[in-house]
């Protein structure tokens, strides 16, 4: 009997929607991000417990570079902490995070990273700039499927 193990990248979904001071729903977009050549050896190091490679915050940025296997941290950044995680299917978890009103206000945000608690992007997702605004909250779901 032949053992077969096909070979599949690690790759990401963020959905990102903005609502306004009433909780009205202004827009939704999603789109596939890069996961970087640190977010591949965080992945290996949690799979061994390593306590400083999970997941714990988004960064919004202002770099609209496209991404490459070696991006290090984004531009700018300002951080949100993960709210929560879900597991939505089997090989899948997802990260929940909120930029409240408060958060990068005056920012014109191009990109978004997922970092480890011990500071290493783990993907990032470059998209058209959002201006951000005290009147906007940005609520996002980061799906990694393995």
């Amino acid at each position: 009997m032949k053992n077969k193990d096909d070979m599949r990248r690690v790759r990401g979904m963020l959905t990102l929607r903005a609502y306004d001071t009433a909780g009205v729903e202004l827009w939704c977009d999603a789109g596939n991000n890069h996961i970087v050549a640190t977010g591949y050896a965080a992945a290996a190091e949690a799979l061994a417990g390593v306590p400083g490679a999970r997941i714990a915050r988004v960064g919004a940025g202002t770099s609209g570079s496209e991404p490459t296997d070696n991006d290090t941290p984004i531009a700018d950044a300002v951080f949100v902490d993960i709210q929560s995680v879900e597991y939505p299917a089997p090989a899948t978890v997802r990260f929940n995070f909120t930029f409240g009103y408060a958060d990068a206000v005056g920012m014109a945000i191009r990109e978004f990273g997922l970092y480890t608690s011990d500071g290493r992007l783990f993907s990032r997702k470059v998209r058209e700039p959002i201006e951000k605004t005290p009147y906007m909250s940005l609520v996002g779901t980061w799906d990694i499927h393995f």
